[in-house]
Parts: C-alpha cells; sequence; structure tokens
C-alpha cells in the first residue's frame, strides 16, 4: 500500500524539463545512490540529461524546488510500447507518495497517446515492489544487470482498453 502524503510532504507539481535542470537532475540521481542506482549508473543518466526525450517531466513544489524527474520514450521498434525512463524521487522524500504521484503522471500521458497499449520499465530489483503495486509484472531478470548488486528486472503494464 502507498504511503499517504503527510502536511511536511510538498504538493508535487509538473512541468517540462528545461536545459537548466540538469544540475537539479545530477542532484536528485545522487540522493538516489547507492539505495536505488549504483554510482556507474550516472553516465547514462547524464546521456539522457544531454538529450531528454521531450517526455522528460520535472516534479517540483510551489517554490520550484525539485522532488522528483522521469519521462517515458516510445519504442523504436514496436510503437504500441512506450518506455519509461529514469524515474526518481528526491531520496529523503521516499514513502511519501511521490513515487506515485510521479508514476500516475506519466501513465495518464501516455493513456493519452492513441498507439500506447504497453508499458514498460527497466528497474532493479530495489524498484520492482513499487512497481508491482503500480500493476506491473516482471518479465525477465538478469542478475547485475546494471551493476553488481542490482538486478535488472523487465517489468510490464498493459493499458486499459478504454484509454
Amino acid at each position: 500500500m502507498a504511503s499517504m502524503p503527510d502536511e511536511a510532504t510538498p504538493r508535487p507539481r509538473f512541468r517540462p524539463w528545461r536545459a537548466s535542470d540538469r544540475a537539479a537532475g545530477l542532484a536528485l540521481f545522487a540522493s538516489n545512490v547507492p539505495a536505488f542506482f549504483d554510482e556507474s549508473e550516472r553516465a547514462d543518466f547524464s546521456a539522457l540529461l544531454d538529450a531528454p526525450p521531450p517526455s522528460y517531466t520535472l516534479m517540483h513544489d510551489a517554490a520550484g524546488e525539485a522532488l522528483g524527474c522521469g519521462g517515458y520514450a516510445f519504442d523504436a521498434h514496436a510503437p504500441e510500447i512506450v518506455w519509461l525512463c529514469w524515474g526518481m524521487v528526491r531520496g529523503d522524500l521516499h514513502g511519501r507518495g511521490l513515487g506515485s504521484a510521479l508514476l500516475r503522471h506519466r501513465l495518464m500521458r501516455i493513456a493519452a497517446e492513441p498507439a500506447a497499449r504497453e508499458v514498460r520499465i527497466e528497474t532493479s530489483q530495489r524498484g520492482e515492489g513499487f512497481f508491482a503495486r503500480h500493476g506491473f509484472i516482471a518479465r525477465k531478470r538478469v542478475i547485475d544487470g546494471f551493476a553488481r548488486g542490482y538486478d535488472l528486472i523487465d517489468m510490464a503494464f498493459v493499458l486499459p482498453e478504454t484509454h
């Protein structure tokens, strides 16, 4: 069961990613090492920030402070499949419902895409339970697939047919 926000939890807002958000994105990443990401993954995340997909979003509070980020991209070989990419919430804010808010925001945007039928994510065993609670099903596991101690779990979520 997802945590409910309390009075200390900022109300999340969303806006498109800007190049000027780079430092905030790297700080978000750093706040999740080693709990969810291995330091060796920083280069891949940094490369995404150099050319983020148009869907990449900053989740922020009323003052504009970064709370999280994430996006999605259509599969180049199967346009009905949409991949979630590099979603994260600031490490000190985990367990307050912000990750669920970020995921819901992305899923609502994906559901508005007429071609989208399935959403996929490659996460680690450290995020698998979160995505499973939101209806994602594990399809494949690769031990140490991201880095030593960070297994790669391929998960999928089928969008409702009414989207």
